[in-house]
């Protein structure tokens, strides 16, 4: 399988790594953004290359029988549109959110700068976690040309295949946020939640169905 879990900055996602690592050495897991210079939250083309090199990567690894954890900033719906995700025979998503005075806490704390930006930001990721309608312009304007939107184009709020767990990470210490996130990996290796998305076939796409 190919776990994501996700959520805006001072969300506690980035801190997951190395207990992940430690409590499910099996598995492959990494930071989303190991690959990329840390600069703020990644512009959407960015962010949505990311997630289908993450997604590639978690290919290989269903090859040689291995599942695959990555701790970041994807988005839901950018994950059931890159153009390989198809390929993916089991795939589960979590969302890590907490209060905003906290999570301004957390990142001003951390070094870093919170502003109105990122409040909206995760506001947002909020609803689009449990609800596929919400302004889905705000990822799908200036992104990888190669994403598939039909995918999920057209799926409501109560479309079974739009699952996004939500765990809240407020007023909590690392390890329990670990704890929380350890539990709903395991859960999901359990339940193996097969991906429910047709593959394209490329040489029907116009180029306007790959945005």
């Amino acid at each position: 399988m190919l776990l994501f879990v996700t959520g805006a900055a001072g969300s506690g996602k980035t801190t997951m790594v190395p207990g992940l690592r430690k409590k499910f050495p099996e598995y492959d897991v990494h930071d989303f953004d190991e690959r990329a210079l840390r600069s703020g939250r990644a512009d959407t083309r960015r962010r949505q290359e990311q997630t289908e090199f993450w997604i590639n990567r978690a290919i290989e690894n269903q090859h040689q029988g291995k599942d695959t954890i990555i701790c970041g900033g994807a988005v839901f719906g950018e994950i059931l549109a890159c153009p390989s995700v198809h390929q993916i025979e089991g795939l589960a998503a979590c969302l890590l959110d907490c209060g905003d005075v906290e999570r301004v806490q957390r990142i001003r704390s951390a070094g870093g700068e919170a502003t109105m930006e990122t409040l909206a930001w995760s506001a947002w990721l909020r609803m689009h976690c449990v609800d596929p309608t919400w302004y889905p312009q705000v990822i799908r304007e200036q992104g990888f040309d190669l994403m598939n939107w039909a995918n999920w184009e057209g799926w409501e709020p109560d479309d079974t295949r739009w699952k996004v767990q939500v765990i809240d990470t407020s007023g909590k210490r690392t390890d329990q946020i670990l704890g929380l996130v350890a539990k709903w990996v395991v859960a999901q290796m359990s339940a193996n939640q097969p991906l429910s998305i047709e593959p394209t076939n490329e040489d029907e796409m116009q180029p306007a169905d790959r945005r």
